[in-house]
Protein backbone atom coordinates (compact mmCIF):
# COMPACT_ATOMS: atom_id res chain seq x y z
CA UNK A 1 0.00 0.00 0.00
CA UNK A 2 1.35 3.43 -0.92
CA UNK A 3 0.59 7.12 -1.35
CA UNK A 4 0.86 8.31 -4.96
CA UNK A 5 1.58 12.03 -5.15
CA UNK A 6 2.74 14.48 -7.87
CA UNK A 7 6.51 14.86 -7.70
CA UNK A 8 6.32 18.55 -6.78
CA UNK A 9 4.36 17.76 -3.59
CA UNK A 10 6.28 14.62 -2.63
CA UNK A 11 8.72 16.14 -0.15
CA UNK A 12 6.03 17.99 1.77
CA UNK A 13 3.81 14.94 2.25
CA UNK A 14 6.80 12.64 2.92
CA UNK A 15 7.83 14.83 5.85
CA UNK A 16 4.31 14.74 7.29
CA UNK A 17 4.03 10.98 6.87
CA UNK A 18 7.43 10.51 8.49
CA UNK A 19 6.48 12.67 11.48
CA UNK A 20 3.34 10.56 11.92
CA UNK A 21 5.40 7.34 11.72
CA UNK A 22 3.38 6.18 8.72
CA UNK A 23 6.21 5.56 6.23
CA UNK A 24 6.95 1.84 5.78
CA UNK A 25 10.74 1.79 5.91
CA UNK A 26 10.91 -1.83 4.82
CA UNK A 27 10.37 -0.67 1.24
CA UNK A 28 11.82 1.91 -1.12
CA UNK A 29 10.13 5.08 -2.36
CA UNK A 30 9.76 4.93 -6.14
CA UNK A 31 9.17 7.41 -8.97
CA UNK A 32 7.17 6.90 -12.15
CA UNK A 33 5.68 9.21 -14.79
CA UNK A 34 6.03 12.43 -12.78
CA UNK A 35 4.69 10.88 -9.58
CA UNK A 36 6.31 9.65 -6.37
CA UNK A 37 4.88 6.63 -4.54
CA UNK A 38 5.62 6.40 -0.83
CA UNK A 39 5.11 3.06 0.98
CA UNK A 40 2.96 3.48 4.10
CA UNK A 41 1.95 1.31 7.02
CA UNK A 42 -1.67 2.48 6.95
CA UNK A 43 -3.89 4.90 5.06
CA UNK A 44 -3.32 8.54 6.10
CA UNK A 45 -6.04 11.03 6.89
CA UNK A 46 -8.19 11.87 3.84
CA UNK A 47 -7.56 15.60 4.32
CA UNK A 48 -3.80 15.12 4.12
CA UNK A 49 -4.22 13.27 0.82
CA UNK A 50 -6.56 15.93 -0.57
CA UNK A 51 -4.23 18.78 0.43
CA UNK A 52 -1.46 17.28 -1.70
CA UNK A 53 -3.56 15.89 -4.59
CA UNK A 54 -2.48 12.42 -3.47
CA UNK A 55 -4.28 9.09 -3.56
CA UNK A 56 -3.81 5.59 -2.23
CA UNK A 57 -2.54 2.87 -4.54
CA UNK A 58 -1.66 -0.82 -4.39
CA UNK A 59 1.82 -1.68 -5.57
CA UNK A 60 4.58 -4.21 -5.06
CA UNK A 61 7.37 -2.02 -3.70
CA UNK A 62 11.02 -3.01 -4.04
CA UNK A 63 12.37 -4.18 -0.73
CA UNK A 64 14.58 -1.88 1.27
CA UNK A 65 16.15 -4.62 3.38
CA UNK A 66 19.59 -3.71 2.16
CA UNK A 67 19.15 -0.25 3.63
CA UNK A 68 19.72 -0.18 7.35
CA UNK A 69 17.88 2.52 9.27
CA UNK A 70 20.60 5.08 10.13
CA UNK A 71 19.55 5.26 13.77
CA UNK A 72 20.28 1.56 14.16
CA UNK A 73 23.87 2.10 13.05
CA UNK A 74 24.19 5.26 15.13
CA UNK A 75 23.01 3.54 18.31
CA UNK A 76 25.15 0.49 17.65
CA UNK A 77 28.42 2.28 16.88
CA UNK A 78 28.20 5.41 19.04
CA UNK A 79 30.97 5.73 21.63
CA UNK A 80 28.62 6.27 24.57
CA UNK A 81 27.75 4.07 27.56
CA UNK A 82 25.27 1.32 26.73
CA UNK A 83 22.77 2.84 29.15
CA UNK A 84 22.61 6.00 27.01
CA UNK A 85 22.28 4.47 23.53
CA UNK A 86 18.50 4.57 23.66
CA UNK A 87 18.62 8.34 24.27
CA UNK A 88 20.29 9.07 20.92
CA UNK A 89 17.56 10.87 18.93
CA UNK A 90 15.95 9.07 16.00
CA UNK A 91 14.82 12.39 14.48
CA UNK A 92 16.95 15.22 13.14
CA UNK A 93 16.81 18.03 10.63
CA UNK A 94 19.16 17.83 7.68
CA UNK A 95 19.89 20.88 5.56
CA UNK A 96 22.20 19.95 2.73
CA UNK A 97 25.34 18.62 4.43
CA UNK A 98 24.55 19.99 7.89
CA UNK A 99 22.44 18.22 10.53
CA UNK A 100 20.68 19.71 13.56
CA UNK A 101 19.78 17.45 16.49
CA UNK A 102 18.37 17.81 19.99
CA UNK A 103 20.04 15.90 22.81
CA UNK A 104 18.85 15.17 26.34
CA UNK A 105 21.02 16.47 29.18
CA UNK A 106 22.20 12.94 29.96
CA UNK A 107 24.35 13.15 26.82
CA UNK A 108 25.99 16.47 27.74
CA UNK A 109 29.37 14.87 28.36
CA UNK A 110 29.34 12.96 25.07
CA UNK A 111 28.64 15.73 22.55
CA UNK A 112 31.81 15.23 20.53
CA UNK A 113 31.41 11.49 20.04
CA UNK A 114 27.69 11.91 19.33
CA UNK A 115 28.42 14.55 16.71
CA UNK A 116 31.06 12.33 15.13
CA UNK A 117 28.77 9.32 14.73
CA UNK A 118 25.87 11.31 13.27
CA UNK A 119 28.25 12.97 10.81
CA UNK A 120 29.75 9.65 9.73
CA UNK A 121 26.50 7.73 9.35
CA UNK A 122 24.55 10.56 7.71
CA UNK A 123 27.46 11.69 5.54
CA UNK A 124 27.46 15.35 6.58
CA UNK A 125 30.24 17.84 7.32
CA UNK A 126 28.76 19.48 10.42
CA UNK A 127 26.42 18.56 13.27
CA UNK A 128 24.71 21.24 15.38
CA UNK A 129 23.03 20.74 18.73
CA UNK A 130 19.83 22.71 19.14
CA UNK A 131 20.14 24.09 22.67
CA UNK A 132 17.34 26.64 22.82
CA UNK A 133 15.22 27.11 19.73
CA UNK A 134 15.43 30.63 18.28
CA UNK A 135 15.88 34.08 19.75
CA UNK A 136 15.53 37.76 18.93
CA UNK A 137 13.85 39.82 16.23
CA UNK A 138 15.84 37.99 13.55
CA UNK A 139 14.94 34.57 15.01
CA UNK A 140 18.52 33.36 15.22
CA UNK A 141 18.96 29.69 16.15
CA UNK A 142 20.53 28.87 19.50
CA UNK A 143 22.86 26.00 18.60
CA UNK A 144 26.23 24.52 19.46
CA UNK A 145 28.52 22.98 16.86
CA UNK A 146 29.46 19.48 18.03
CA UNK A 147 31.11 18.25 14.84
CA UNK A 148 32.93 20.12 12.10
CA UNK A 149 33.39 23.85 11.71
CA UNK A 150 31.90 24.83 8.33
CA UNK A 151 28.18 25.31 8.90
CA UNK A 152 27.38 26.99 5.56
CA UNK A 153 25.29 24.68 3.41
CA UNK A 154 23.19 24.57 0.25
CA UNK A 155 19.82 22.98 0.91
CA UNK A 156 17.64 21.87 -2.00
CA UNK A 157 13.88 21.82 -1.51
CA UNK A 158 11.33 21.31 -4.28
CA UNK A 159 13.93 22.30 -6.87
CA UNK A 160 14.95 25.55 -5.08
CA UNK A 161 18.51 26.07 -3.82
CA UNK A 162 18.87 27.80 -0.46
CA UNK A 163 22.37 28.68 0.69
CA UNK A 164 22.70 29.77 4.33
CA UNK A 165 24.69 29.36 7.53
CA UNK A 166 22.73 26.89 9.65
CA UNK A 167 24.50 28.08 12.81
CA UNK A 168 23.38 31.68 12.29
CA UNK A 169 20.07 31.48 10.42
CA UNK A 170 16.87 29.52 10.93
CA UNK A 171 15.33 27.34 8.25
CA UNK A 172 11.94 26.01 9.32
CA UNK A 173 11.22 22.56 7.91
CA UNK A 174 7.69 22.93 9.30
CA UNK A 175 7.00 25.59 6.66
CA UNK A 176 7.79 23.31 3.71
CA UNK A 177 4.15 22.97 2.69
CA UNK A 178 3.66 26.75 2.63
CA UNK A 179 6.82 27.25 0.55
CA UNK A 180 5.50 24.64 -1.87
CA UNK A 181 2.10 26.35 -2.00
CA UNK A 182 3.67 29.68 -2.81
CA UNK A 183 5.49 28.08 -5.72
CA UNK A 184 2.10 27.11 -7.18
CA UNK A 185 0.35 30.49 -6.87
CA UNK A 186 -0.41 31.96 -10.27
CA UNK A 187 1.05 35.45 -10.30
CA UNK A 188 1.95 36.08 -13.93
CA UNK A 189 2.83 39.71 -14.57
CA UNK A 190 2.38 40.71 -10.93
CA UNK A 191 4.49 43.04 -8.82
CA UNK A 192 5.02 41.31 -5.48
CA UNK A 193 6.44 42.61 -2.20
CA UNK A 194 7.94 40.06 0.18
CA UNK A 195 8.13 42.10 3.37
CA UNK A 196 10.22 39.59 5.35
CA UNK A 197 12.24 37.85 2.66
CA UNK A 198 14.96 36.24 4.77
CA UNK A 199 17.16 34.16 2.47
CA UNK A 200 14.33 33.97 -0.07
CA UNK A 201 12.04 31.41 1.55
CA UNK A 202 8.93 32.55 -0.38
CA UNK A 203 10.43 34.90 -2.98
CA UNK A 204 12.45 32.17 -4.67
CA UNK A 205 9.66 29.58 -5.17
CA UNK A 206 7.47 32.28 -6.75
CA UNK A 207 10.22 33.65 -8.98
CA UNK A 208 11.45 30.23 -10.13
CA UNK A 209 8.11 28.53 -10.74
CA UNK A 210 5.84 31.38 -11.85
CA UNK A 211 6.12 34.47 -14.06
CA UNK A 212 5.83 37.54 -11.84
CA UNK A 213 6.94 40.87 -13.29
CA UNK A 214 8.97 41.68 -10.18
CA UNK A 215 9.45 40.37 -6.64
CA UNK A 216 10.68 43.07 -4.26
CA UNK A 217 12.34 41.14 -1.43
CA UNK A 218 12.91 43.24 1.67
CA UNK A 219 15.16 42.03 4.51
CA UNK A 220 16.64 43.84 7.55
CA UNK A 221 19.09 41.19 8.72
CA UNK A 222 22.41 41.77 6.94
CA UNK A 223 23.38 38.10 7.24
CA UNK A 224 20.11 36.91 5.71
CA UNK A 225 20.37 39.61 3.04
CA UNK A 226 23.84 38.46 1.99
CA UNK A 227 22.52 34.93 1.42
CA UNK A 228 19.41 36.28 -0.31
CA UNK A 229 21.73 37.89 -2.86
CA UNK A 230 23.58 34.59 -3.34
CA UNK A 231 20.37 32.59 -3.64
CA UNK A 232 18.96 34.92 -6.29
CA UNK A 233 22.06 34.16 -8.35
CA UNK A 234 22.05 30.45 -7.56
CA UNK A 235 18.48 30.14 -8.82
CA UNK A 236 19.01 32.38 -11.89
CA UNK A 237 16.28 34.89 -11.04
CA UNK A 238 18.33 38.10 -11.01
CA UNK A 239 15.96 39.65 -13.55
CA UNK A 240 12.92 39.01 -11.37
CA UNK A 241 13.89 39.34 -7.70
CA UNK A 242 15.00 42.75 -6.43
CA UNK A 243 16.61 42.34 -2.97
CA UNK A 244 16.42 45.37 -0.70
CA UNK A 245 18.32 45.70 2.58
CA UNK A 246 16.31 47.65 5.13
CA UNK A 247 13.06 48.11 7.02
CA UNK A 248 10.03 47.30 4.86
CA UNK A 249 8.18 50.24 6.45
CA UNK A 250 10.52 52.54 4.55
CA UNK A 251 9.66 51.14 1.12
CA UNK A 252 8.57 54.05 -1.11
CA UNK A 253 5.33 54.20 -3.03
CA UNK A 254 1.66 53.50 -2.44
CA UNK A 255 -0.79 50.97 -3.91
CA UNK A 256 1.64 49.39 -6.38
CA UNK A 257 1.80 45.76 -5.20
CA UNK A 258 -0.51 43.12 -6.67
CA UNK A 259 0.50 40.81 -3.83
CA UNK A 260 2.14 41.29 -0.42
CA UNK A 261 3.73 38.41 1.50
CA UNK A 262 4.00 38.77 5.29
CA UNK A 263 5.91 35.61 6.21
CA UNK A 264 6.88 36.53 9.77
CA UNK A 265 5.55 35.58 13.22
CA UNK A 266 4.84 37.06 16.66
CA UNK A 267 4.75 40.75 15.68
CA UNK A 268 3.55 40.56 12.08
CA UNK A 269 0.41 42.55 12.86
CA UNK A 270 2.52 45.62 13.64
CA UNK A 271 3.43 45.77 9.93
CA UNK A 272 -0.13 45.51 8.60
CA UNK A 273 -0.47 49.29 8.04
CA UNK A 274 2.54 49.11 5.72
CA UNK A 275 1.06 46.16 3.85
CA UNK A 276 -2.22 48.06 3.43
CA UNK A 277 -0.30 51.04 2.05
CA UNK A 278 1.66 48.95 -0.46
CA UNK A 279 -1.16 46.75 -1.79
CA UNK A 280 -3.23 48.02 -4.70
CA UNK A 281 -7.01 47.92 -4.99
CA UNK A 282 -8.00 44.27 -5.38
CA UNK A 283 -4.54 43.04 -4.38
CA UNK A 284 -3.75 40.07 -2.13
CA UNK A 285 -2.07 39.90 1.27
CA UNK A 286 -0.67 36.61 2.59
CA UNK A 287 -0.71 37.34 6.32
CA UNK A 288 1.08 35.06 8.81
CA UNK A 289 0.38 35.20 12.54
CA UNK A 290 1.06 33.18 15.68
CA UNK A 291 -2.11 33.05 17.73
CA UNK A 292 -3.54 31.21 20.76
CA UNK A 293 -5.84 28.50 19.45
CA UNK A 294 -8.85 29.79 21.39
CA UNK A 295 -8.61 33.10 19.49
CA UNK A 296 -8.65 31.49 16.04
CA UNK A 297 -9.69 32.50 13.47
CA UNK A 298 -11.15 35.69 14.96
CA UNK A 299 -8.04 37.59 16.06
CA UNK A 300 -6.01 37.48 12.81
CA UNK A 301 -9.13 38.31 10.77
CA UNK A 302 -9.95 41.24 13.05
CA UNK A 303 -6.37 42.54 12.89
CA UNK A 304 -6.51 42.52 9.10
CA UNK A 305 -9.82 44.39 9.05
CA UNK A 306 -8.72 46.93 11.65
CA UNK A 307 -5.57 47.72 9.68
CA UNK A 308 -7.63 48.12 6.49
CA UNK A 309 -9.61 50.97 8.08
CA UNK A 310 -12.11 52.08 5.41
CA UNK A 311 -11.18 49.33 2.95
CA UNK A 312 -12.92 45.99 2.66
CA UNK A 313 -11.03 42.77 3.43
CA UNK A 314 -12.19 39.50 1.90
CA UNK A 315 -10.59 36.49 3.61
CA UNK A 316 -10.30 33.83 0.92
CA UNK A 317 -8.32 31.21 2.81
CA UNK A 318 -7.37 30.36 6.38
CA UNK A 319 -4.83 27.64 7.09
CA UNK A 320 -2.92 26.37 10.11
CA UNK A 321 0.70 25.88 9.06
CA UNK A 322 1.98 24.20 12.21
CA UNK A 323 1.92 24.24 15.99
CA UNK A 324 4.17 27.06 17.17
CA UNK A 325 4.12 26.24 20.88
CA UNK A 326 1.67 24.51 23.24
CA UNK A 327 -1.75 26.04 22.59
CA UNK A 328 -0.42 28.43 19.93
CA UNK A 329 -0.60 27.95 16.16
CA UNK A 330 1.21 29.51 13.22
CA UNK A 331 -1.50 30.36 10.68
CA UNK A 332 -1.72 32.09 7.31
CA UNK A 333 -4.61 34.02 5.82
CA UNK A 334 -5.00 34.94 2.16
CA UNK A 335 -6.98 38.17 1.97
CA UNK A 336 -8.07 40.42 -0.87
CA UNK A 337 -8.12 44.15 -0.11
CA UNK A 338 -10.82 46.16 -1.90
CA UNK A 339 -10.15 49.88 -1.68
CA UNK A 340 -12.85 51.16 -4.05
CA UNK A 341 -16.39 50.26 -3.04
Amino acid sequence: MGVRVPKGSAEAIRLKLTRSNLVDKRFLIIEEDGFVIIPVLQEPDERLLADHCAQMTSLDFPTGKSRVDPIETIRKDAEVPDTLRGLLPDKWEQFGDVVVIRLPKALDGHESSVGDIYARVLGVKAVLRDTGGVTGMFRMPIVKTIHGSDTVTIHKENGILYKFDAARLMFSSGNVEERLRMSEIMCNGETIVDMFAGIGYFSLPLAVNQLPKKVISCEMNEISYSYLLENVRLNDVEGVVEPILGDNRELPGDAFADRVIMGYVKTTHEFLPTAMRLVKDGGMIHYHETCPNELLPGRPVQRLRSAARNHRVEVLRFKEIKSYSPGVSHVVLDARVVKSF
